[in-house]
């Protein structure tokens, strides 16, 4: 059974297991094109947005008609697989768990700034989903209490995205704390950093490693829309190859 996953910075230096191929970020018409290649299981970790095309709800539940496990976790998976909860997507993490309830609802809870293909999409921000788990991680071991957790992550959350850098994230430790306090407590942090979007993806992978066959899921009927004949019929030449 052929099966993929698309991750980034989510699983950046990270190997994957083999008989898993691995391709870039998903996007808009990657599922389809997974489809198209014979996958019959597919791992969603990382996804693109903003400058370029999303992956389409509407493939992901063409892919689980067509009878393919489609499960995402850590980042854009774990948003589509909460947003497809009852559709036949399968969620993993504790990402997805939040998002599925209703806990988060916020998507640049996952995003991150990254360096492109050519240098393996490494990580050049923090993700909100990281900075919460690990400050978390701080005040359950006693280095902060709650109100500086919440102070924090008062002070980090209206940044955009690729604004939470480690450097900006210090200066926020330093102005909410002083400046020994502060720096005493950033190198806690970042000694005690919990990569949950790292720990999510690596839950995936092992589901994908699982050689049982897959879960057994709804499968929903599919209509295909005219937006739909016109991207995968009309203009499917428009769609770019896996990579």
């Amino acid at each position: 059974m052929k099966r993929c996953v698309f991750a980034g910075p989510s699983l950046y230096r990270e190997p994957v297991q083999d008989g898993v191929t691995r391709f870039g970020p998903v996007a808009l018409g990657s599922v389809f094109r997974a489809v198209e290649a014979g996958y019959r299981r597919i791992g969603i970790v990382d996804g693109v947005f903003g400058n370029l095309p999303s992956v389409w709800h509407k493939e992901i539940l063409f892919a689980i008609s067509e009878g393919v496990e489609v499960t995402g976790a850590g980042s854009m998976g774990a948003l589509r697989a909460a947003e497809l909860k009852g559709l036949g997507m399968l969620g993993l993490g504790s990402i997805f768990r939040l998002f599925r309830s209703g806990a988060w609802t916020d998507d640049d809870e996952v995003a991150v700034l990254h360096c492109p293909r050519e240098l393996d999409f490494r990580p050049l921000s923090d993700a909100m989903a990281n900075i919460r788990f690990t400050l978390r991680a701080l005040r359950r071991q006693g280095s902060i209490d709650r109100q500086i957790e919440a102070e924090l992550i008062a002070r980090m959350k209206p940044l955009h995205f690729s604004d939470r850098t480690p450097e900006q994230l210090q200066r926020q430790f330093t102005e909410a704390l002083g400046k020994s306090a502060g720096s005493r407590q950033f190198d806690a942090y970042r000694r005690s950093y919990v990569d949950i979007k790292r720990l999510d993806a690596r839950i995936l992978l092992r589901h994908l490693g699982d050689r049982s066959g897959g879960s057994s899921r709804p499968r929903p009927g599919f209509r295909p829309t005219e937006y739909w004949r016109r991207q995968f019929e009309q203009q499917i030449a428009d769609v770019p190859p896996l990579s």
